[in-house]
């Protein structure tokens, strides 16, 4: 196998630059060891250059995952995944612009001097209109990514021109339609505000790229009620893992709750008295009541009683190893492809997975009994109805094969 001295000269000056600039020992480390890997593997398919095509085969064939997206069905990514996406973008990010970006959720922004008032105004700006911090950082890192990009090329904001935004769109060819559409909004509010603030001599945000992404067009996410069936029987119960897993897979199965609300729930959460769950959604921040099966709240009490660790957290699932946290949203979702993958359940390889399916599929039953679109919204605690309205366009075949019993809703 012959080495390629181009693609290592790539490596070692991406390396080089992430040291001069500040990246941490360990980050430049964990990079290395997947560029290396990403080298052998392009050697073993004689690939000479580096191409964020050649970054999406290698996930895909030896992760099968996309580069592109953060999480499956709304559940982020392993920190080893999560961590061989960053490293992969970084390279790309370097040859395509001959930065790299930082992505640290935590890490101050510093933006560069010439852009560090209206990058700081319209962050600013945007956190007073009430969204999540979560959210005004998806924005800032998306704006410091296309703010770094201008700076490399000596472009103020006074000088930006719309070939500057269609050659920074063509850098990004490694990453989903979902995220660019994504990036898109985020710019086109930027972009507008600076012109209102007279940091641009004409308003920009017209000539950002369409991103021609539908997200309500996944729609094959729905689960019979004997392939639910197939994953709750092969749940070992008698062991207090099972019970764990048992009791969170009937409440997503049957009440299309969020694995984000699932591992927050506490005993605090639930009415006894009147057979009914309440609490404040995380994603919406909106407050929701749903009522409890008695196969629920048995299973529940179960695992409380029979199978939790002695723990000071307050969370009812927690982790069965030391020191018995509550769950990650990402160890959620791999415990829906373990029963998945043990009950003999056999599907496409497009077919989505993870809790998140069952909430589609619990919206698709409720569809088929004639339920009103407004209603289904209220159950899965929709904030805009409109949400809930997509549920409809899911092939009318697949809703037949849907008749889960699922708990009464008024």
């Amino acid at each position: 196998m012959e080495s390629n001295p181009e693609f290592l000269k790539l490596l070692e000056s991406a390396r080089e630059y992430m040291e001069k600039h500040g990246f941490s020992y360990t980050s430049v480390s964990a990079y290395m060891r997947t560029w290396r890997s990403i080298y052998v593997f392009a050697l073993s398919k004689g690939i000479d250059v580096y191409s964020a095509e050649l970054a999406e085969k290698y996930m895909k064939e030896k992760y099968d995952i996309s580069i592109g997206d953060n999480c499956i069905e709304d559940i982020a990514y392993t920190p080893y995944i999560t961590q061989k996406i960053r490293a992969l973008r970084a390279l790309t990010d370097f040859k395509l612009t001959g930065f790299v970006n930082k992505e640290k959720r935590g890490e101050l922004i510093n933006w560069p001097y010439d852009y560090k008032i209206p990058c700081e105004n319209y962050i600013k700006h945007f956190k007073s209109r009430g969204y999540k911090d979560s959210t005004v950082r998806s924005h800032e890192l998306a704006l410091y990514r296309f703010i770094s990009f201008l700076d490399t090329k000596n472009i103020t904001l006074e000088k930006l021109r719309a070939e500057h935004i269609y050659e920074y769109f063509k850098t990004m060819t490694m990453f989903s339609k979902s995220h660019l559409a994504e990036v898109r909004c985020i710019l086109i509010h930027a972009l507008h505000e600076f012109y209102e603030n007279g940091n641009c001599l004409e308003d920009l945000s017209k000539y950002v790229p369409m991103v021609r992404y539908y997200s309500k067009a996944k729609v094959d996410k729905v689960w019979t009620e004997e392939e639910i069936s197939k994953m709750l029987d092969c749940i070992d119960t008698a062991n207090p893992v099972g019970k764990r897993d048992y009791a969170i897979m009937l409440i997503a199965a049957n009440l299309g709750i969020r694995s984000s609300d699932i591992i927050t729930l506490t005993m605090d959460n639930f009415d006894w008295r009147n057979n009914e769950i309440q609490f404040v959604q995380y994603k919406t921040n909106e407050p929701i009541t749903l009522p409890i099966s008695k196969q629920i709240g048995l299973a529940i009490i179960d695992y409380w009683k029979n199978g939790r660790p002695d723990t000071v957290a307050k969370e009812i699932f927690v982790q069965h190893t030391l020191p018995f946290q509550k769950l990650s949203s990402s160890l959620v979702y791999y415990i829906f492809n373990k029963y998945y993958n043990a009950s003999g359940v056999t599907t496409q390889h497009t077919r989505r997975h993870g809790l998140h399916s069952l909430r589609h599929s619990l919206a698709s039953r409720l569809l088929e009994k004639d339920t009103p679109v407004n209603i289904i919204g209220n159950i899965l605690g929709h904030v805009n109805s409109n949400s809930a309205s997509y549920y409809i366009r899911i092939d009318i075949d697949k809703l037949r094969q849907c008749s889960l019993e699922v708990p009464d809703y008024e």
